[in-house]
């Protein structure tokens, strides 16, 4: 694997046999941008993210319209990681520093602690912008890079970093942080659906204001 940067590791990582991804979390914030990144590269492979998967049930490299899955899991127990670990299975494991300190040199490796670094680098070399304002408030707001660089793309002449910043990240990351709990909760459907039509209403009235 490419080991020039963590970005590099990411898009290698989706489209390679390598079985194993493990990501130092960090916290929710840092999860949902990796989560992010995750997710543009494996779209562009045709390839399905699923998180949280019951680690007793069947691993299945394609599910019944030949859709290919990656597995990703969120877990801080080491007996329950080294189970993991031992099964074939394209898997991505989010973890604590304790555990993601003793296998990092055994697996592809993430570590959240970089996460600027990994911004900068998606922004200016994925994406192609270079626009200092932006990277500024990425950075600070990790969870909502793909929302904002959303926002330049489609009107980079007028871009301007929202000044209610404050407001609108707390309620923005409030409904992801509720989608992204109410995912890793299975029996929890009803709520995850309200809080995904929440999140689609809201971005439909932000939307406007621009």
């Amino acid at each position: 694997m490419n080991k020039n940067n963590q970005i590099s590791i990411i898009k290698e990582f989706i489209s390679s046999n390598e079985e194993t991804l493990l990501i130092n979390q960090v916290n929710d914030d840092i999860s949902m941008f990796y989560m992010g990144i995750l997710k543009y590269y494996a779209n562009g492979h045709d390839i399905k993210i699923s998180n949280d998967v019951d680690i007793d049930s069947s691993f299945l490299e394609e599910d019944l319209f030949g859709t290919k899955i990656i597995l990703s899991f969120n877990i801080t127990n080491a007996k329950k990681i080294s189970g993991l670990l031992d099964v074939h299975s394209k898997k991505i494991i989010f973890t604590d520093y304790q555990n993601y300190k003793k296998l990092s040199s055994k697996f592809n490796s993430i570590n959240g602690y970089q996460f600027e670094n990994d911004i900068i680098f998606f922004i200016k070399n994925e994406l192609k912008i270079h626009n200092e304002e932006l990277l500024d408030y990425c950075k600070n707001n990790a969870a909502l890079m793909f929302s904002e660089t959303s926002k330049y793309l489609i009107n980079s002449n007028h871009y301007s970093r929202d000044r209610s910043l404050i407001e609108e990240k707390n309620h923005i990351l409030d409904i992801r942080k509720s989608i992204f709990e109410n995912k890793r909760n299975i029996f929890n459907i009803k709520s995850l659906y309200q809080s995904i039509k929440k999140e689609a209403q809201y971005k439909k009235f932000n939307f406007l204001t621009f």
